[in-house]
């Protein structure tokens, strides 16, 4: 029997396949706002709104391709899917032509419909039960695979850009997911039964059946590209539409969890509302790829130790923190679980909203006494990130674990989807929320920071709503998962 404190040693080929996806994924995320501000002359609220466009589909797909690997597919088939789409997508990128850029978005958008969820799915059948000490470990474990894969990216990817060109940022991007996509499948065959096709598949039928379901699903995968494409025409009505599918789906699931006993349903409901707090933490959280980012290229001064670094550079320490607090973190919860004092999930949750509050709150305080020349210090940035990490540590890798521990088995996929489907949302309301710091017409240094002054100000108080929010619920929520 495998000794209950070692990890499953599957676990790490999936933190290579996440580590080499995140890598290039965060390559994009690193450059794309900059590549709209400054290659293609978008305005601050344009590009903001389109990145938050982009982001929300890229978190809207994977409920659908949940969905589909449950039934159809298989969590393994349609990682390969989702790799494939991923890597065609960035090579497509690198065309320079503002039109076929969003149409190899799309097909990002549907990669990560196929990849995102079912990863994470496969990481929760390793382990032997909800009460399997491990798992919240082993969950923080492979967050770190996708935080190691986002630190390289920010390291080279301004240099590189600057050196060579935007479209060799793509580039590599597409290769990261290359490489990612053939360590899975030289190693699937170790995962054995887990993620494999689902009884009753048509996948499972004869050769006719088998071939219908693939035209169908490449038939299908065409039109969506179209569809995505043409939402990027008008990004505030898509924000808006993703929204209501998150409400509607919301709404499915508590349809679909009175077949279900009555713990069942309570858990379902308490996961439920703590993905909606989630919501306000990622919409703040991702404020990193988009008002941070310009934030760092007009009102910040770029020198660490001496030495000058791009705006790309800041994106470097949030998986940095990342990567150093996960494994201190992933022993802390087994050791405090062996001594009864492991804080439940919504605990975990609520310190994390606090965590994020405190991180805009230092931002303000940054912009009103801190600059000099109307620049900040790479210091208080820094200080945020470090903070807002902390938070990222209580929500994002507890939350993929709630999930699999809260869903009944035949609705983790589904559950696994409405998480990043909440993504989607955040994303969304993220696009919106960084509109607040937007700097309009040709601003210089000092009325920019004004801009961001103001706009720290309001997300510092939007999260402390949260707070407030997330302190009200608690003793309900910790009532509920019991």
């Amino acid at each position: 029997m495998q000794s209950k404190q070692r990890q499953p040693r599957n676990l790490y080929l999936l933190f290579f396949t996440e580590l080499w996806e995140r890598f290039g994924f965060y390559t994009v995320q690193t450059i794309l706002v900059l590549y709209m501000s400054t290659k293609l002359a978008f305005t601050d609220d344009k590009a903001y709104l389109l990145y938050g466009t982009y982001s929300a589909l890229m978190y809207l797909t994977p409920v659908i391709g949940g969905w589909l690997a449950d039934k159809y597919l298989g969590f393994q088939r349609s990682i390969i899917v989702g790799g494939i789409l991923f890597t065609l997508g960035y090579f497509l990128c690198a065309v320079p032509d503002p039109n076929v850029l969003f149409y190899a978005l799309s097909l990002l958008i549907l990669g990560n419909g196929f990849f995102k969820p079912n990863v994470s799915t496969i990481v929760g059948t390793l382990y032997d039960g909800p009460e399997d000490p491990r798992r919240d470990g082993g969950f923080t474990i492979f967050y770190m695979g996708i935080n190691i894969g986002s630190l390289i990216p920010p390291i080279f990817a301004g240099t590189v850009v600057r050196d060579y060109g935007w479209h060799y940022g793509f580039i590599i991007a597409g290769l990261g997911m290359a490489f990612g996509l053939t360590i899975f499948l030289f190693g699937r065959k170790r995962l054995e039964h887990r993620g494999t096709i689902p009884t009753g598949s048509p996948l499972l039928r004869d050769l006719g059946s088998r071939l219908r379901f693939d035209l169908t699903l490449a038939l299908c995968i065409a039109a969506a590209v179209f569809v995505f494409r043409f939402c990027f025409n008008f990004p505030k009505a898509t924000s808006t539409i993703v929204s209501m599918c998150t409400v509607l789906t919301i709404l499915f699931v508590l349809i679909k969890m009175k077949n279900h006993s009555e713990e069942v349903q309570r858990k379902l409901k308490a996961a439920l509302v703590l993905i909606v707090i989630s919501v306000g933490f990622w919409a703040l959280y991702n404020q990193t790829f988009t008002s941070l980012m310009l934030f760092a290229q007009r009102n910040v001064n770029l020198e660490l130790f001496g030495i000058k670094v791009h705006p790309e550079f800041t994106q470097f320490f949030n998986p940095f923190f990342i990567v150093a607090l996960g494994p201190v973190m992933s022993l802390l919860w087994i050791k405090l679980d062996k001594k009864g004092l492991n804080p439940s999930i919504p605990t975990k949750f609520f310190l994390g909203v606090i965590c994020m509050t405190l991180g805009f709150a230092l931002l303000a305080v940054a912009t009103h006494v801190g600059a000099v020349d109307d620049k900040t210090s790479l210091w208080w940035s820094i200080g945020s990130y470090f903070i807002q990490t902390v938070g990222e540590l209580l929500i994002s890798p507890i939350g993929l674990s709630m999930i699999t521990v809260l869903s009944p088995p035949d609705m983790v996929g589904l559950m696994m989807g409405v998480w990043f489907l909440s993504l989607a949302a955040a994303f969304a309301l993220a696009g919106e929320l960084a509109t607040l710091t937007a700097v309009t017409g040709l601003a210089n240094a000092s009325s920019s920071l004004h801009a961001y002054a103001h706009g720290f100000n309001q997300l510092t108080m939007i999260a402390v709503g949260l707070c407030v929010a997330s302190a009200v619920t608690l003793p309900k929520l910790k009532k509920m998962i019991k």
